[in-house]
């Protein structure tokens, strides 16, 4: 009959309409993981060049600083940190590469400080400073450098922690 007809396509437009939605709604769906997608490339650039950014303040602060320790006229030219394993390597003024067993004892020490310095500076936070027996493998020329070049510009608080034979009444004032 005409009425089983009409109530059928009835049925059927409403299956449509439904199939429709539906299809509205997986392609809205679709859409949203497009921009989804776009945002999470959008912000994997933006860490990686902050990354970058922050590395290269990073190494600038370092070579500065070891070159302001050091008593060698600009001894570093360049320093360079891998991003993915933040191994150091130290340049001179030829572009040639530093070895860390070349330096002496006493300038490695001034490497780990300017490294700790360099990062303290970076991060752009004041935070507190405490340096254990500092002048133990410093000739005289690397402690007056570290005593007056980088206690007073460490932090705006440190602790020096010394024996009595390494901070005497001289490097005291």
């Amino acid at each position: 009959s005409i009425e089983s007809v009409k109530g059928e396509i009835n049925e059927v437009k409403r299956s449509i309409e439904k199939i429709i939605l539906a299809n509205k709604k997986i392609e809205a769906g679709k859409r949203q993981l497009e921009l989804a997608d776009k945002a999470q490339k959008a912000l994997d650039e933006y860490s990686e060049r902050l990354i970058d950014k922050k590395i290269n303040d990073l190494r600038k602060s370092i070579a500065q600083c070891f070159n302001h320790l050091i008593r060698k006229d600009n001894f570093v030219e360049d320093v360079v940190i891998n991003p993915e394993t933040f191994e150091v390597t130290l340049f001179d003024k030829n572009e040639i590469p530093i070895q860390k067993d070349e330096l002496s004892s006493g300038e490695k020490q001034l490497f780990a400080v300017a490294l700790l310095w360099g990062l303290a500076k970076s991060s752009s936070k004041p935070l507190p400073t405490i340096v254990d027996t500092p002048l133990g493998r410093l000739d005289s020329d690397h402690r007056i450098h570290l005593i007056e070049r980088y206690f007073p510009n460490a932090s705006h608080q440190v602790i020096v922690l010394s024996t009595d034979t390494e901070i005497d009444q001289e490097y005291y004032s």
